[in-house]
């Protein structure tokens, strides 16, 4: 009775100083187990199996947070929120704040580590796990190896930028796949195709965008109130592809009507695409414009307005001028016509404004259209455009007809097309033959390959190809060579593409073509000249936009130097040193020339002047073109002179005497005294407008006249060589 009483009262002291003893009477705790020898040591909570828990599982919540309790078996019925991580006998805690059993037992770590394949343990390694995984469920899929289960949540893969997905290191393997953030679709990697691919199709949709919004930009057909688009009803797009692949474009109107067109472009650069029409305008009539462009479902605002679209309504009635209508452009056959060709129809009088169609019907391949056009009362002309290719050569008339007038008709005549890039001819006097309105200008020609180049034509003369043309600058600094002959040249920034451009300060056709242009006629003629004015711009790309044609300067006009050659000898192979030619000219505005074959002495300002033209084409090592010679003339003596005006500047007149006639069409350097007026003259000299030069020998004392700048250097006069 006294241990009893002794041992309530220690319990009620220990319990009331909030501390508890086991085999203790100093607990060092609020709850201390002293081990006592005599029986097992250990705390024991209390068992319980997982359906006890379950059966009582609304007795547990934030006043149970803490709690612990041993399971003894796992569950037989099913489980609950809070029971739903008891997977294995063991001791488990009550967390409130996630409402669930937490097993206090560390087990095994279901990921490994990727290095050495130890159980992981932090969140920076690489990690795997043999097993099935299955996130948002407790039961995985029997076939599947990861499982995402949800009914209000989806699953983001990585997403990346075209750039950064290609900027993946090689070696990708097969099946890879990450969304596409630019194209706004899934890509897969495939190792057969060694590509990513795209799931929004076998290819990725294209990148492209609009070139221009002028021709052929535009719509084509007639459109009217209330009728239905048809396969003439097109929208065509100059578009610049710059990524090959799927495309959809659709351009929407406001008035009932839509172009779309979808496909896949395989070639990147330029195309030209027809959306086809749909739908029937409502409201006519009037003009529409395009007022939506998608491309690939993006709303896209073009660079530049695009073409309207004319909507016929209203009957149309209007009178023009057919005497007073106008043809404009080139028209050669096998050449497609351009912005370029087109009548001009004068309008009289209009008596019912409207829109209208007017156009011819199709001859020789090309026909002539206005478009849809809106006539109102000011209009005072419409402009009909050409459109295709001529087939052939020949006149035809085209005729068409005005809404409330008479029909009108014009005469086209398609020339022939040779001289054209698509039809080089051998030399430019065959041009000149087959189409006498040529005019001058550049055009192609061929070697005996059928390599096309471009070269200057002087038609007004007869057809003369140029083959070369140099100026004093490139023959008096730049090459420093007095090596002229034409069988010595070789091929000078020669011309071979449509974009190239004539470089007039330095030009020379290949040997070829030069022995192509010999071999096609029987006498053949060779023409030289010095011109002074050269191209107008500041760079040799302006030559060919210059004002000053070749041969229409005023200075190559008086200095130049025509040769027939007798006996059809090629003047690239041949050495023409004897004197089986004729030759006229002008020297300063003389004429002079050899008019019998054989001759020795020429005529100059009327009287006989003994010349030898010593290397003419030659293979002597160089040309002079017409060499008179020191001695030619009996003397220096007063009677000799001459004076000559410049026509360019009539305040600029010199005199010279006929004894100093020397190496006047070419460059011979020596201590000779020469006309300073030609190629070259002494750098100590200030004069570019008179006098004579005696230029040591060595090429530092030579300098080009100051004529033509370009890039900061003169050029100087040019001398160019034409052969007809």
């Amino acid at each position: 009775m006294k241990k009893l009483i002794f041992l309530f009262s220690l319990t009620i002291f220990n319990i009331s100083s909030g501390q508890v003893g086991i085999n203790t009477q100093s607990p060092a705790a609020t709850l201390d187990v002293v081990h006592n020898a005599t029986t097992p040591a250990g705390v024991i909570a209390p068992r319980l199996t997982a359906d006890d828990l379950i059966s009582r599982d609304n007795d547990y919540g934030p006043n149970q947070n803490g709690a612990i309790v041993f399971v003894t078996e796992l569950a037989t019925v099913n489980n609950t929120q809070k029971t739903n991580h008891i997977t294995a006998p063991g001791y488990y805690f009550f967390s409130s704040s996630e409402n669930k059993w937490i097993s206090m037992s560390s087990g095994t770590e279901p990921w490994h580590n990727v290095a050495d394949h130890s159980p992981a343990n932090s969140n920076s390694q690489n990690i795997y796990q043999m097993g099935q995984v299955i996130i948002g469920s407790s039961s995985v899929d029997a076939n599947a190896q990861l499982e995402v289960a949800s009914n209000d949540k989806g699953v983001l893969l990585p997403r990346l930028s075209t750039a950064q997905r290609d900027a993946m290191p090689s070696g990708i393997t097969n099946g890879m796949l990450v969304y596409n953030a630019n194209t706004d679709c899934f890509n897969y990697f495939s190792s057969t195709a060694n590509k990513w691919l795209s799931l929004c199709g076998t290819f990725e949709p294209a990148t492209f965008n609009i070139i221009n919004c002028s021709a052929p930009t535009g719509p084509t057909g007639t459109y009217t109130k209330g009728s239905v688009l048809n396969n003439s009803n097109t929208y065509n797009l100059a578009l610049n592809i710059t990524s090959t692949g799927t495309f959809q474009i659709i351009l929407k109107t406001n008035n009932g009507y839509s172009f779309i067109k979808t496909g896949n472009f395989t070639q990147t650069g330029p195309q030209e695409v027809a959306l086809e029409g749909q739908g029937s305008p409502t409201n006519g009539p009037q003009t529409d414009a395009i007022t939506s462009v998608e491309f690939n479902g993006i709303q896209i605002t073009p660079a530049c307005p695009l073409p309207s679209i004319n909507i016929l309504g209203n009957t149309t009635a209007f009178m023009v001028d057919c005497a007073g209508a106008t043809l404009s452009g080139t028209y050669l056959a096998q050449v497609a016509l351009n912005g370029t060709n087109y009548i001009d129809v004068p309008v009289t009088s209009v008596q019912t404004p409207g829109n209208a169609l007017v156009e011819t019907a199709t001859i020789n391949g090309i026909k002539f259209s206005s478009g849809n056009i809106n006539i109102t009362a000011g209009t005072t002309s419409i402009r009909l455009y050409g459109q295709g290719t001529p087939t052939s050569q020949g006149t035809n008339t085209y005729t068409f007809s005005i809404p409330g007038s008479t029909s009108c008709s014009v005469d086209v005549t398609a020339n022939s097309s040779l001289g054209t890039f698509a039809n080089p001819a051998n030399r430019c006097f065959e041009i000149k033959t087959e189409n006498a309105s040529a005019a001058d200008g550049y055009y192609w020609i061929k070697d005996n390959s059928s390599n096309k180049f471009k070269t200057y034509c002087d038609m007004s003369n007869g057809g003369w190809t140029l083959v070369n043309s140099r100026s004093e600058k490139q023959m008096l600094v730049d090459v420093r060579s007095q090596n002229l002959s034409i069988n010595t040249l070789v091929a000078k920034n020669p011309v071979t593409t449509l974009t190239g451009v004539f470089n007039e300060y330095d030009f020379s056709l290949s040997s070829a073509v030069m022995n192509n242009i010999g071999s096609s006629k029987a006498n053949k003629e060779i023409r030289i000249i010095i011109k002074q004015a050269g191209s107008t711009g500041t760079t040799v790309s302006d030559v060919e936009n210059s004002t000053v044609a070749p041969i229409n300067d005023t200075w190559a006009k008086e200095n130049y130097y025509n040769v027939t050659v007798i006996g059809g000898n090629n003047p690239y192979t041949q050495n023409y040193t004897t004197n089986e030619y004729t030759a006229q000219g002008k020297l300063f505005n003389i004429p002079f020339g050899k008019p019998v074959t054989g001759a020795t002495n020429y005529n100059f300002d009327g009287k006989p002047f003994a010349a030898t033209p010593v290397g003419f084409y030659s293979s002597a090592g160089f040309f002079t073109g017409f060499y008179g010679g020191l001695g030619n003339v009996s003397s220096n003596a007063a009677a000799n002179n001459v004076t000559y005006t410049y026509t360019s500047d009539a305040t600029k007149s010199f005199t010279f005497n006929k004894y100093y006639i020397n190496d006047i069409f070419g460059l011979y350097q020596n201590s000779e005294t020469q006309l300073n007026h030609h190629i070259g003259t002494c750098n100590n000299s200030t004069d570019d407008f008179g006098g004579t030069s005696n230029c040591a020998a060595g090429w530092a004392n030579w300098r080009p006249h100051n004529l033509n700048l370009n890039n900061g250097n003169y050029e100087g006069r040019l001398l160019q060589y034409y052969v007809k």
